[in-house]
């Protein structure tokens, strides 16, 4: 079975040049209402304790494996 070739082409955020193309006011709200659906999602991935023990490892993570000697986190 082959793969039929795709006729959509995805709306392009930045021109050939790499400078980016303005956005309508309908893909801004559409954008929009995308990430407050994203961030929504969020609340609901573990309890409390649970996003309290990411967060601590996280930052960790951070603190030992820096890009700079500055401390990002502080215990």
């Amino acid at each position: 079975m082959g793969i039929a070739a795709s006729t959509f082409s995805p709306h392009r955020s930045v021109d050939a040049t790499g400078r980016a193309l303005p956005m309508t006011e309908d893909e801004i709200r559409a954008r929009a209402v995308e990430v407050a659906r994203g961030l929504d999602a969020l609340d609901d991935m573990g309890d409390e304790e649970d996003q309290q023990r990411t967060l601590d490892a996280l930052m960790k993570a951070i603190d030992e494996e820096p890009l700079s000697a500055r401390k990002r986190f502080r215990p």
